[in-house]
């Protein structure tokens, strides 16, 4: 896994929302939704902007789990 591309679990429902929060600090990672029956995301940041990036996976509103071995098909 690149060091500014991370992928993250979360229940499906929630995927807009995390989607929006993102949009909100603008030029920090993009969203892109990987598999929307599974809830797998990906966000693709900066190796500058990671560290901001994890901070608010850290405090989201709604369980988000890291997968960091996960491989794109």
């Amino acid at each position: 896994m690149s060091d500014s591309i991370l992928y993250l679990q979360v229940e499906p429902v929630f995927i807009t929302d995390i989607n929006r929060i993102f949009e909100g600090y603008e030029h920090l990672a993009l969203v892109s939704t990987v598999d929307r029956v599974k809830g797998i995301i990906k966000l693709r940041a900066t190796p500058d902007t990671m560290p901001e990036v994890q901070e608010i996976i850290d405090h989201l509103p709604v369980f988000a789990k890291v997968l960091p071995n996960f491989q794109e098909v």
